[in-house]
Formats: C-alpha cells, structure tokens, sequence
C-alpha cells in the first residue's frame, strides 16, 4: 500500500510542479515530463526510505 501512495502523491506532485514550470516557461504541457518526474520522484522516496535507518522504538 505504501509503494501505491508513493506513486500517487509523487504524481500530484509531479503534476503541479510540471504545470507550474510550463507555464512559467511559455511551453506546452508535456504529459511524458510528468510520468519521467514521477519515476524519479518515486525511486528517490523508495531509496531514501530503505537507506535511512529505523527509529528506535519506545515501550
């Protein structure tokens, strides 16, 4: 479930980061440029996550 939530807000986010940066650049919307933002933004959430270590649990 957590992979499925990474992918969607790491979409949104995508999403508005590539609308804003089109606009402000005067060029079209580009649909690829957000699956690519996507792809990254998911695998860079997913190796920080394996990489940081646990935190220490607490009784």
């Amino acid at each position: 479930m957590r992979f499925i939530a990474t992918i969607i807000w790491a979409f949104v986010l995508s999403a508005v980061a590539a609308f804003v940066l089109t606009s402000m650049s005067g060029d079209p919307y580009d649909m690829s440029l957000v699956i690519v933002m996507t792809i990254i933004f998911s695998l860079g959430v997913w190796t920080v996550s394996a990489v940081l270590p646990k935190g220490e649990e607490h009784e």
